[in-house]
């Protein structure tokens, strides 16, 4: 069972370097980096929808946001870079 928490962990910790990665590269379009940088502002930033005064709800939904971000982020490829 650690085994399976271990490769979950470092799935996600993969993707969201792939989100990073998707992030600065310079070929990713504008509108991309838009929505992944206002996404990252608003779970950063401590003005919500839900505040985080209300237990669980109020966390769940920046999780829930940045969870949504990373997965989508995931979904564009990074072209290679064999130089």
């Amino acid at each position: 069972m650690a085994k399976e928490q271990l490769n979950l962990f470092s799935r996600l910790l993969a993707m969201a370097k792939h989100a990073v990665a998707v992030f600065r590269a310079k070929e990713t379009p504008l509108y991309v980096k838009l929505i992944l940088g206002l996404g990252l502002m608003y779970v950063l930033s401590p003005w919500d929808l839900i505040p985080e005064a209300i237990p669980i709800i109020g966390i769940l939904d920046d999780f829930t946001l940045a969870s949504l971000l990373i997965a989508w982020a995931n979904g564009f490829s990074l072209p290679d870079n064999d130089e």
